[in-house]
């Protein structure tokens, strides 16, 4: 049997930039297409063009968020990992001591060996499905104040329609001068900066002992 193995690390550092589960960020309202002879006219339309999960996950909110995440959830992998490796020595010594065991300490490693693989999958889906909710959470906070900086920025700008290029087929093509990834994230970090964390309080300083008092001197 082969342990199920899951790697938060990898899990978290496509945090922000998963489509999959709906996190994906579009822009609504883009006008459609239209036909040739009922375009309007290039001249004067100017067109931005944004990475948007990658301004999320660039933007010092998002960095600090996947941080806090991959923290919150080490302890879990610690003790998943910690389950596989158990499990990876039950099957150890079945494999090299198998001949020599009696029937009954045979019986005893597989029934040991089964529940520590049920363990580690529960264990490990469990951990997906808090991370997938978990990241859910992070890219529909993330995403609302992010679009509201582009609408504020492309009005700013005179943009007239921006265009998300996450995902490589939305934009066919596009030059570097077009691209507001980088503007939008600096403009993010002024909106929305993220707090330092506060040094912990020191103790106060031991006040100094007082001097010993002497005795008068007797009359």
């Amino acid at each position: 049997m082969r342990a199920t193995r899951v790697a938060v690390v990898i899990l978290l550092g496509a945090l922000l930039l998963a489509s999959q589960s709906g996190a994906a960020q579009r822009f609504e309202n883009v006008p459609e297409a239209k036909p040739a002879d009922q375009a309007a006219p290039a001249a004067g339309i100017k067109i931005g063009v944004i990475n948007f999960q990658l301004a999320m996950a660039n933007t010092q909110e998002g960095k600090k968020a996947s941080d806090d995440l991959r923290a919150q959830f080490s302890p879990r992998q610690a003790e998943l990992e910690k389950v596989q490796r158990e499990l990876n020595d039950l099957q150890n010594q079945l494999r090299t001591q198998g001949n020599t065991l009696s029937d009954e300490a045979r019986v005893q490693l597989v029934r040991q060996g089964e529940q520590k693989r049920k363990l580690a999958q529960r264990l490990d889906q469990d951990m997906r499905d808090d991370i997938q909710d978990a990241q859910e959470q992070l890219v529909n906070r993330l995403g609302t104040k992010l679009k509201r900086v582009i609408d504020l920025y492309g009005a700013d700008k005179g943009f007239h329609i921006v265009l998300d290029y996450s995902q490589s087929n939305t934009v066919a093509f596009f030059t570097p001068a077009a691209d507001i990834t980088e503007d939008v994230v600096r403009l993010y970090d002024q909106a929305y900066p993220v707090q330092a964390a506060q040094p912990p309080a020191q103790p106060p300083a031991p006040r100094p002992a007082a001097p010993p008092r002497s005795n008068p001197p007797p009359k």
